[in-house]
């Protein structure tokens, strides 16, 4: 009679830091968007339509990297 292997054990899975969870959270919901046909456009101004403003806010960039954030200094 031969001898059975014992099956390799599963590594435990790593709980997920809550930033981790919420960017896991976000690609997934983004990737259901683009499946649906919906495009990053028209989410974000739907998304923009839903904010509360306040007098003095700045608009929403029709891009995320719009703006200037990443401009270096001159």
């Amino acid at each position: 009679m031969a001898k059975r292997k014992k099956p390799n054990p599963t590594p435990p899975v790593a709980k997920l830091s809550a930033t981790d969870k919420m960017i896991q959270d976000a690609v997934a919901k983004a990737k259901a968007r683009k499946k649906s046909g919906e495009t990053d456009d028209t989410w974000r101004k739907e998304y923009a339509a839903t904010l509360k403003t306040g007098g003095n806010a700045a608009p929403l960039s029709s891009t995320p990297f719009a703006g200037e954030a990443f401009k270096k200094k001159t």
